[in-house]
């Protein structure tokens, strides 16, 4: 087997499990806080990851079905998918690593001003922050690692056979002799 084939069965699991672990970790709690009013019962308020930045939620779906869309495409589907893989990945990274801390502020805020506890005048704890905005960042980074492989040795990898193509894109039929010589010659025949 030559080495760039033997990439391709990792690539597609880093690329499930890339999509998996950001769709997973963006219902994940990403920050929390408690809102305490004299007289009030405290409010536990907590902000997931999807509430805070909900299109990297459909992402992590969309870097799932590409893994789907790997196994069944031509070399050159895989490549352009790669490139798309990468350039979604490695902007929703950036997104989420830079613009997460203020999206959960803001969600924290919103969830703060709906409170039964909120009196106007008090405010809430400190939030805290939870690590799944980390293993979120990791399964996005993992996509974007697989993503990066695709595009580099996509034209390598095998593809399959032409019996699951349309009718009018397959060869014509050859007749019963011309499978035998295929198969004589260690070729085949159905490829």
């Amino acid at each position: 087997m030559s080495r760039p084939r033997r990439w391709f069965a990792p690539t597609v699991l880093a690329l499930v499990a890339g999509g998996g672990l950001t769709f997973l970790t963006m219902r994940q709690t990403w920050g929390a806080t408690t809102l305490t009013a004299e007289g009030l019962p405290d409010d536990e308020l907590t902000v997931t990851g999807a509430e805070a930045m909900p299109v990297v939620s459909a992402l992590g779906l969309v870097l799932l079905a590409s893994a789907l869309a790997l196994l069944a495409g031509s070399p050159r589907v895989r490549r352009v998918l790669g490139v798309v893989v990468v350039t979604v990945a490695m902007s929703s990274l950036a997104w989420v690593a830079i613009g997460s801390g203020a999206a959960v502020d803001s969600a924290l805020d919103d969830a703060v001003r709906e409170s039964a506890s909120f009196t106007g005048t008090n405010q809430p704890d400190a939030a805290d922050f939870t690590p799944s905005r980390l293993a979120t960042i990791a399964g996005l980074a993992v996509a974007a690692l697989a993503g990066a492989v695709t595009v580099r040795f996509a034209p390598a990898w095998p593809t399959m056979s032409s019996r699951y193509e349309a009718p009018g894109a397959r060869p014509a039929e050859t007749d019963e002799s011309d499978m035998w010589k295929a198969f004589d010659e260690g070729r085949d025949p159905t490829e």
